[in-house]
């Protein structure tokens, strides 16, 4: 546990507070939280201090105590306006190495990452772009590790950096005014992780990655760990050589396995993603973690509900971390739906219904195999009873469920399923999927207290020009973000009507969260406890349409 003192003016704390509740969901920091600058004359009880600097200088004493700590090894972090009010110390300066640089009013910021091998940056997108004050640094000293810079009438500005005095470490942040910079998630892990490497947490260099089984999906995932630092693909697994010899299109140089006990005895395998059919997760999830590997689970986690229990019962009896690859959490159209509802905008959300389909044949692969696949529901429904699950966090009291199989008879999964929620609250969802709907309902229809969200799905037609004339080519719009409109009274039975823009796309998110958790222990976004209630309220709906009688229940 890392003591930390978070040293705030009385106005400062609001703004820290949705990064103070962050560093408690990580279990590795205990916060002391002050207003006053005395403390720091006694800081034996402490690791790190964090400062967001109330006014005033600090005195003799407390500037002592400080610099006199971290130059026996403590950390520091300082915040905003920190140095800028402490800079008349010279051996805060000294501890520094530099002085203020003037303060950047309020505006949209662009940060720039400087360095991408720093623990503290590594894994941070190459700019953020927040609105927020900013207080530059001047004249730093040699040793100062510049990790992020922005741009200010035609100059560089050093926004954070980090160095060591004497046997500690201190680290630098001139933003942080407002609370939309300490509610960004990344710059909640951000600071955290400056907090760890101030203690003198170093991360390890890599976790090395074994993939089980390399089929459609495979190269997205191999794709997604080469971009993230701190994982490495060391090995693949799977029966068929194309399909292993596939595996090195993209450069990689993974050792290629046919035998699943080759690949959960490898030495350099610290994780393994269970990449095979539905049917199969709960047996390879359960021997790789037996074998003492972290495991990702592509979604859905497994059939059955006693399936989840036992492998989330296994993990935590052998310490290792299990989750699910629900990637589409970071989809652009959910991400800006659910920080909708997070914002109130809506009110009190009470009715969410989804869709998804048109009229087309499934595929031919085992995702139409009900007895590999699990049914309908256990394919676009793990993704979207997952999203339903976040925007209603509420107790599902009441699961009904129906199906129709009237069209295609070549596979075994039904043509349509509908699933009906009931929340304790009151809420109420369903979803449908459905390949036998010529016309599409839309993806969202969200209706809360103050106004309601639509999502009506995007066409996308890539065009080229062929020896026979215009070739075109309709993109699924299930893979398409849908165009979000939010919908507000205006009086007289009349809305506001909002296109919402989008947000981009975070590259390989899961998995930058998924080594954050593994090598700074930050919070970990899917965690099998939420992905064992998706299997629970898909297992019920297949109850429900099989009985034909809705089902109560507590999930």
């Amino acid at each position: 546990m890392i003591r930390t003192l978070v040293l705030a003016g009385k106005h400062n704390v609001p703004a820290l507070d949705p990064w103070l509740e962050y560093l408690g969901r990580t279990g590795e920091v205990a916060v002391e939280l002050v207003t006053e600058t005395e403390p720091l004359t006694k800081l034996d009880d402490f690791d790190v201090v964090v400062a967001h600097a109330p006014s005033g200088h600090l005195s003799p004493t407390e500037e002592a105590g400080l610099c006199n700590f971290v130059t026996a090894g403590g950390g520091f972090v300082g915040l905003h306006c920190t140095s800028e009010r402490w800079a008349p110390g010279r051996q805060y300066r000294e501890m520094m190495g530099g002085g203020p640089d003037g303060h950047l009013p309020r505006m949209e910021l662009v940060a720039d990452v400087r360095s991408f091998s720093h623990d503290i940056t590594r894994r941070v997108p190459e700019n953020l772009r927040l609105q927020d004050s900013c207080f530059g640094q001047a004249e730093l000293a040699a040793d100062a590790e510049v990790l992020l810079s922005t741009t200010w009438r035609s100059r560089e500005v050093p926004v954070a950096y980090a160095r060591s005095h004497g046997a500690g470490r201190v680290f630098y942040c001139g933003l942080g005014e407002t609370v939309d910079t300490y509610s960004s998630d990344v710059m909640q892990g951000l600071l955290y992780r400056a907090v760890r490497h101030v203690a003198g947490r170093d991360e390890r260099r890599a976790i090395g990655v074994g993939l089980l089984g390399f089929g459609a999906i495979g190269r997205e995932h191999t794709r997604a760990i080469s971009r993230v630092p701190g994982l490495e693909l060391t090995a693949v697994c799977d029966r068929s050589s194309e399909r292993l010899a596939a595996a090195l299109a993209d450069g990689a140089e993974p050792a290629l396995l046919s035998d699943v006990e080759l690949l959960l005895g490898h030495s350099d395998v610290d994780l393994v993603v269970v990449s095979t059919p539905p049917n199969t997760h709960a047996e390879l999830a359960q021997r790789a973690l037996e074998a003492g590997k972290h495991v990702v689970v592509e979604k859905p986690f497994c059939l059955s509900a006693d399936e989840a229990d036992r492998l989330v019962a296994t993990a935590e009896r052998v310490g290792r971390v299990l989750t699910v690859y629900q990637n589409r959490r970071w989809d652009q159209d959910f991400l800006a739906l659910m920080g909708l509802v997070r914002s109130g905008q809506l009110g009190e959300v009470f009715r969410v219904e989804a869709f998804v389909g048109g009229f087309d044949h499934p595929c031919h692969f085992w995702h139409s195999d009900r007895e590999v696949s699990g049914g309908v529901i256990y394919d676009w429904g793990a993704h979207y009873l997952d999203w339903i699950l976040q925007l209603l966090p509420g107790t599902v009291v009441r699961v009904d469920a129906s199906s129709q199989n009237r069209v295609w008879h070549d596979v075994t999964n039904d043509d349509q399923f509908e699933i009906r929620l009931r929340f304790e609250n009151g809420a109420e969802a369903s979803f449908l999927h459905s390949d036998i709907a010529a016309a599409r309902k839309p993806k969202w229809y969200v209706l809360g207290t103050k106004g309601a969200a639509v999502g009506h799905w995007r066409d996308a037609v890539l065009s080229s020009l062929g020896p026979n004339g215009l070739l075109e080519q309709h993109l699924p719009v299930s893979d398409l973000p849908c165009d979000l409109h939010v919908l507000r009274p205006a009086g007289q039975g009349l809305s506001h009507d909002e296109k919402l823009a989008l947000p981009p796309v975070p590259e390989a998110a899961f998995y930058r969260n998924l080594a954050g958790h593994l090598l700074a222990r930050e919070p970990l976004e899917v965690t099998p406890e939420f992905a064992r209630r998706n299997i629970q309220v898909m297992e019920t709906a297949l109850r429900a349409a099989e009985s034909g009688m809705a089902q109560t229940v507590r999930i």
